[in-house]
């Protein structure tokens, strides 16, 4: 049987608890990363006939939009 002091042992419990918030820590943060990335990236659209905003995919110059059908060019901040 291993034997074990009590210092020794609340040390390897702080241990794992540190480990384990930073590894959620980290998991969380790279999910995030990962699963929004492409939202990030969209384009920004302005209808001109029907005033609506909405996004398309990126790189694209010219989008229709989605309610009326017009064509539209990309807003520019």
């Amino acid at each position: 049987m291993i034997t074990l002091s009590v210092e020794i042992f609340y040390l390897f419990y702080l241990v794992a608890g540190f480990v384990l918030i930073f590894g959620l820590w980290f998991y969380y943060d790279w999910r995030d990363k990962h699963l929004y990335e492409a939202q990030r990236h969209k384009v920004i659209y302005h209808c001109i006939k029907c005033s609506q905003i909405y996004t398309g995919p990126h790189g694209s110059e010219e989008c229709d939009c989605p309610q009326c059908g017009f064509t539209n060019g990309r807003l520019r901040f």
